[in-house]
Formats: C-alpha cells, structure tokens, sequence
C-alpha cells in the first residue's frame, strides 16, 4: 500500500475526514514513483494507491498535461516501474472518473479489473442530503462507461441504508439501482451518527428507526447476496489468475490469494514455491463469496 494523498475536501455530511485530516494535500510523482520502485525492489508486484478521494489526487496542486490529470499522469508512471505487475487504487470518488481515466483502462493492462466505486445511496434526494455532487442516472451511466472500456472489469460498491431523511421510497431507489447495475459485491452500511458531522446535526425528526435501518440492510444484502454470489458460481470449472498473499486466515494449511478482479481464492500449495507470485488456479468450488482451486502453474 502506497499512500499518494492525505485529507479531503468534498465534505460529504456523514464523514468526519474533512475535519479531523484537512485538506487534500498530494505527494509529488516523483516521490511515489521512488517508493513504488523500492517495492518493486523486494519483490513486490502489486501496489495499491491509497487517498480518500485517491483518483481526485493533486487536481490543485499539480498540472493537466496532454488532456490527463494528475492521477492518470500518475498511474502511467507507476505502470512503468519494472516488476510491478498489478495496480490497484481506492478509494475513488465518482466525479473523479473523467475520460482519461476511463480511457487509461484501456491502454494500462496493469491497472487490475476492478474499481470500487461507492455511490452511496440510489436516491438523488439522499444523494443531494448526503452532499454527493451526482444523480443515480449519472452514477449508473459511469459504470457503463467503465464497463464499456473494460468488459471484464468488477466494480464495487458502498451503501448507506437510514440515512436521516430516508423515507421507503428513496430505499427503494437504491435498490433499484442495484438492481439496474449489477455490483459484483457491495458493502452495505446502516447510518450512526458520527460526532461533529453535519449529519449527526440533522433534526431529530428525519433520523430513521433502527428497526427500519436493520429491515433495509438485510434486505439490500440479500439482494447483493442474490446477484453476486450466481457470478462466483460461473466461475467454476474456469482459470483465474491470483496473487498469492499467504496462509488462509480461516485455515492455515491453506494459501490464500486474490484475483485481479478483487475476488479471494484458496487453494492448497507451498508457502516457499507460491507466496508473492502470480500464477493461474482451476476453481473447483464456490462458496460465500470465497473461491477454491487447484493451482495451474506458475506465470
């Protein structure tokens, strides 16, 4: 993991950042650069890029050049650095994926398959409550565009069910739109206040029962549960590529790894001959958003 930004300053009215962090403050290319090839050095192949709004990173600090921002000037340098063959950042904000950075899914093969992307809540009246500067249709017509440049890309996503002033309708909009959109996975969050946000100031009267708060998350999560779990299952009897990350957590006989599309595998292998490397696993079985296999061979 490679921190390129600290703070943030969209000020969404549930989130603290701004006020305990500060401002967005970016770290020069260069600078990354070095750090990313020192990784590169040890043996690394894979770096996440980590800032709060990460794909917003130095928009006032630094140049556009050649029509690209800052963030994608840094992502082909990075992509440069020999050795590094996976590139993974989180977590973006939706208005900062602009056309270069759609556009460099298409040209950056070490960019991994995958984008986290939260939206939030389906509900341009929560959106707006929320201060997120995007309407559901804008967000739905993002991740068609990503898809469109990357077919085989899986995007993510965060939600927050109760939000003050969430009436049945507006719940019902963010499931709609999961519905529309298809997440490969999604981490559904039910509001709690949080101490010097805007939102933990909203009246007293919008604040939403949290026997309504558990109904909705339970049921989004079953309705995630209903659309991603059938694309684990399809991936049975198929090869994947992993990066083996080491012992399983659940068993330690076990390795772990992970694929380029964000998804866990576990496979049974040598700690001295698989860990660190990137190699192709069968998948054998699914199970509870946890892939298992046997490994192929080493890439």
């Amino acid at each position: 993991f490679v921190s390129i930004m600290q703070g943030c300053n969209m000020k969404c009215t549930f989130c603290i950042v701004p006020y305990t962090r500060g401002g967005e403050r970016g770290r020069p290319i260069a600078d990354i650069v070095e750090e990313v090839k020192r990784l590169a050095d040890r043996g690394v192949k894979e770096v996440t890029l980590l800032g709060q709004i990460v794909n917003l990173y130095g928009r006032h600090e630094f140049p556009a050049e050649d029509g690209k921002s800052p963030f994608v000037q840094l992502l082909e340098a990075v992509h440069e650095v020999p050795g590094i063959q996976r590139i993974r950042f989180t977590s973006p904000h939706p208005i900062g994926y602009k056309k270069d950075l759609i556009d460099a899914f298409t040209y950056l093969p070490k960019l991994a398959e995958h984008v986290h992307l939260p939206v939030q809540s389906g509900s341009d009246a929560i959106l707006k409550r929320m201060h997120r500067p995007y309407t559901a249709a804008k967000f739905t017509e993002l991740v068609q565009r990503i898809r469109a440049a990357r077919p085989d890309i899986a995007v993510t996503t965060d939600v927050i069910v109760g939000f003050p002033g969430e009436t049945e309708e507006h719940y019902l909009e963010t499931r709609r739109l999961f519905e529309d959109i298809r997440f490969d996975n999604a981490f559904v969050f039910r509001y709690s206040k949080r101490r010097g946000t805007p939102a933990a100031e909203m009246e007293e009267a919008t604040q939403v029962p949290e026997r309504v708060k558990e109904e909705r998350n339970q049921d989004l999560l079953a309705l995630v549960n209903s659309i991603a779990l059938p694309m684990y299952d399809a991936l049975v009897g198929k090869e994947v590529e992993i990066l083996c990350e080491g012992p399983s957590k659940t068993n330690e006989a076990r390795l772990t790894g992970r694929t380029g599309s964000n998804r866990i595998v576990v496979f049974e292998g040598s700690r001295d001959r698989h860990v660190g490397e990137i190699f192709r696993v069968r998948i054998t079985e699914a199970a509870n958003f946890t892939l298992f296999g046997d490994p192929v061979l080493l890439a």
